[in-house]
């Protein structure tokens, strides 16, 4: 069995709605990040892939840590997925665009997250948090 790392971000507007991309060719949702680079640490990671994905800029200093999981990966056969997710709360809503291997972007909210085909890393680990208010200041 393969494994991939990877660093992802949960995005939340001010009302609490959760940031979803689906890649091109893919028919799963997923948090935006993507694979740790050579020499990169998780913190650098996110920072590009956001860059390069949704070109949205934050800094070290603005993401969260909030945990890792494994699990099966959705668009890789015989892979398993380890994510270190960061928690990032917009000061306001903004309209994301999808660059590079994305196409497409949608904010998800708590009535309507289950019309959505989630991959597991996000509805494993990062929705029951969600859902259960963990991200509630």
């Amino acid at each position: 069995m393969d494994k991939i790392v990877i660093c992802s971000a949960a995005l939340l507007s001010p009302e609490g709605d959760l940031l979803m991309v689906r890649k091109r060719g893919s028919s799963y949702f997923q948090l935006p990040g993507g694979k740790i680079g050579p020499g990169e640490h998780r913190e650098q990671t996110l920072v590009r892939e956001l860059k390069e994905e949704l070109q949205f800029d934050v800094s070290e200093k603005e993401l969260r840590f909030i945990g890792s999981h494994a699990t099966q990966a959705v668009n890789e056969l015989n892979t398993v997925v380890e994510g270190y997710i960061y928690l990032i709360r917009l000061a306001e809503r903004r309209a994301f665009a999808a660059y590079e291997e994305l196409e497409e972007v949608v904010w998800i909210s708590r009535q309507d997250w289950h019309s959505y085909r989630l991959a597991h890393l996000a509805s494993e680990f990062v929705i029951p948090k969600w859902l259960s208010g963990d991200f509630d200041e």
